[in-house]
């Protein structure tokens, strides 16, 4: 964040990149769980490492009217520390859009200086996801 703000004090805009042409790309993301994240199902088989998604391959938690996070309070850790900034393939779904979890990490990063999601200052926290 080289725009002068203090990690804890900012948020992603979502909103703004969304209008950008991110689509919610890390909503597409795998998420992978961390152990102690995992709830063990009640008839002992193996707790599930990842996030479920929905046939069209976004996190179930993702509102597709909205483009919010149904889960946002409970968001596993992963996804509370994720900036899309940081990630290069943000790069490949603003020039290309969001095709499929194979182009996207297939795909070459665009050369030239990257494009950035903005920041904006933290909501109270009575407030819903960005």
């Amino acid at each position: 964040m080289g725009d002068g703000c203090d990690a804890s004090d900012v948020l992603l805009d979502c909103d703004a990149g969304r209008a950008m042409g991110c689509h919610s790309f890390c909503c597409r993301l795998l998420v992978r769980l961390d152990p102690d994240e995992r709830v063990r199902p009640a008839d002992g088989s193996t707790a599930k490492g990842f996030v479920d998604k929905t046939p069209d391959g976004r996190c179930v938690h993702f509102e597709p009217e909205t483009g919010a996070c149904a889960g946002w309070a409970e968001r596993p850790r992963v996804c509370r520390h994720y900036d899309c900034n940081d990630d290069p393939k943000l790069q490949v779904v603003l020039r290309d859009g969001f095709v499929s979890l194979v182009r996207l990490v297939t795909t070459p990063i665009p050369a030239g200086p990257p494009r950035r999601v903005p920041y904006r200052r933290r909501r109270p926290a009575t407030e819903g996801p960005p």
